[in-house]
């Protein structure tokens, strides 16, 4: 083919049906040439080994031992451009592992790495993000007292479980909710109606065994940077304000809701410390940044689920006006009650803004 080979980077949690997804891509290549990088993290790559035809000479290529999310971004590009100069196929298909973010390896495709001189334009177009969810998974995890099913967990990653979901479905232009076949159908709608508040860009597709017509995924052109950042739900509510929907939707209709919280008055570290420090288990997603009393710094909170990470993102300039603004995206949220809750962590009018040691 002529010009840029598009490529297709599949992302989501370990069990979640990537290779599974591959291989099908492989056995209904629907005319297309496709070939296939799969990273797994361990000394043996186990995903490689159960993709179908695995064999240099179609075209599968293996990277082990390693995230191509961090220290495989060089491996990951050599790889891609040798096999653009030694065979020819019309499709790149890249499976990361099971704790990549989507963010780093798309990015390696559009600006290359430092450490490489691999200019990835002279090849490739990154054409599809595609997140494939374990609905079940997804389901126990944000299902609050409920015991995740076997092999349902972050692997080797130290993140939370509830953050690399969130992640990948927040970055991705198709979703494919897998395993429907383990969730009842009125809980699919819900998961739906979440997935959809989180990345509302994103198309849908329920699956079992990740089953999709390879044209949903390969070849799309829906990919744009810019535009999947911004449609991050987080985002999306915060420019508009919060609570933007018309008559009931379809979030609404199955308990999924959100807003946003402002104050132009400062938070008292204190106070706001054990706030974050008792997630409410409504949550979601919730996403933003806080003034706090006594700091020159801008403080980003991020929630997905009951994992909260608060810190500085730099210094407010002299011009901002500094204001907390943070988006809550959750299921049967009280928003009333966590309106109250973050008010009374504001300093009151008769405590002066002093410097506190933000205890996190």
């Amino acid at each position: 083919m002529t010009g840029p080979i598009p490529v297709t980077i599949v992302s989501g949690t370990l069990g979640a049906g990537k290779t599974t997804l591959v291989n099908h891509v492989l056995a209904n290549q629907q005319g297309y040439e496709v070939a296939v990088i799969v990273n797994d993290m361990g000394d043996v790559n186990v995903d490689a080994e159960l993709v179908a035809d695995r064999d240099e000479e179609r075209g599968v290529v293996d990277l082990s031992n390693g995230c191509i999310c961090c220290r495989l971004q060089d491996d990951l590009l050599t790889e891609a451009q040798r096999l653009a100069d030694e065979r020819d196929f019309d499709y790149l298909l890249v499976e990361s592992s099971g704790i990549s973010e989507p963010v780093p390896v798309a990015r390696v495709f559009l600006d290359g790495t430092d450490e490489s001189d691999v200019d990835p334009a002279e090849h490739f177009e990154l054409d599809t993000m595609v997140t494939v969810l374990d609905s079940y998974g997804f389901w126990k995890e944000f299902d609050a007292g409920a015991t995740l099913p076997a092999g349902a967990d972050a692997g080797d990653d130290e993140r939370p479980l509830s953050e690399v979901l969130v992640e990948s479905v927040e970055f991705c232009d198709v979703l494919l909710l897998n395993k429907c076949d383990m969730v009842p159908d009125e809980t699919l709608d819900e998961i739906e109606a979440v997935v959809r508040e989180l990345q509302p860009r994103a198309e849908v597709v329920r699956t079992t065994h990740s089953e999709i017509d390879p044209g949903r995924v390969l070849d799309t052109g829906r990919f744009d940077y810019d535009e999947v950042s911004r449609s991050q739900g987080w985002k999306r509510h915060a420019a508009e304000g919060g609570h933007a929907h018309d008559g009931e939707s379809a979030a609404e209709h199955h308990g999924v809701s959100s807003f946003v919280y402002r104050s132009e008055r400062p938070f008292h570290p204190d106070r706001l410390a054990a706030w974050l420090d008792d997630p409410d288990p409504g949550v979601i997603r919730a996403k933003g940044f806080c003034h706090v009393a006594g700091s020159e710094d801008v403080l980003g909170v991020s929630q997905a689920g009951t994992a909260v990470q608060a810190g500085p993102l730099g210094a407010w300039d002299e011009d901002d006006e500094r204001e907390t603004r943070l988006v809550f995206i959750g299921r049967e949220l009280d928003e009333r009650r966590l309106r109250a809750e973050l008010d009374e962590a504001l300093c009151a009018d008769d405590e002066s803004p002093v410097t506190y040691p933000f205890p996190l």
